[in-house]
């Protein structure tokens, strides 16, 4: 994620913000004694064709392409499952895998700018000065949601499992929440709702116990 050397004054100036996907593993227990092979994930036709938001949106902020974005979440998942341990083993190719894991992209964005207020030509030049008062001059909106699925080595659906988080939070910019942060940590509350669902479903340690 590329930041500005100072947030505090109006974005004005910037550097574009380039959101980068980024998932907090936390160990899952007691894990699922099984090798999954994981799949690609798929984004919502509507994130492809641009129809609804998908990434960081706002001033001064880059877009990435639809499919470079997917490739980044889908790698995130990916180490967060393994280094969460979910399952006893996570592979991209297992020749004889227990469980097939892959998953759709339903939602993921945030909107991040200044308040319209603070467009006003006399409060824009003294948006900084606001700043330092405490007057909250930004506002980030954001929401994710993702849906796994867990398949048989033969392709039967054995469960889908669904995660969501959204926030919309007006504050003052201080450089040490960066634009893509919050969004980030819906995608991790995100993530580990679904393993916490994965872990909890008594028919995936019925099946794998076989």
């Amino acid at each position: 994620m590329l930041i500005c050397g100072a947030l505090l004054a109006a974005t004005t100036g910037c550097t574009h913000y380039r959101y980068v996907p980024d998932i907090t593993p936390i160990p899952a227990r007691p894990i699922i004694v099984a090798t999954a092979e994981f799949h690609d994930v798929y984004p919502a036709p509507a994130l492809v064709s641009g129809k609804e938001s998908f990434g960081l949106t706002g001033p001064n902020t880059k877009q990435i392409a639809p499919h470079i974005l997917t490739d980044q979440v889908e790698e995130e998942l990916l180490q967060a499952f393994d280094q969460a341990g979910v399952f006893s083993k996570v592979t991209r190719f297992d020749r004889h895998p227990d469980l097939i894991l892959t998953g759709r992209i339903n939602t993921l964005y945030e909107d991040y700018r200044p308040r319209i207020w603070t467009r006003i030509p006399y409060v824009e030049r003294m948006t900084g000065v606001l700043s330092m008062m405490g007057v909250k001059t930004h506002l980030s909106s954001g929401r994710a949601n993702l849906t796994m699925f867990v398949l048989t080595q033969n392709g039967e659906l054995v469960g889908r499992y669904e995660g969501e988080s959204s926030f919309q939070e007006a504050f003052n910019p201080t450089g040490e929440v960066a634009p893509g942060d919050r969004l980030n940590w819906a995608l991790t509350e995100v993530v580990q709702q679904i393993q916490e669902k994965i872990l909890s479903d008594g028919q995936l340690r019925t099946i794998t116990s076989r």
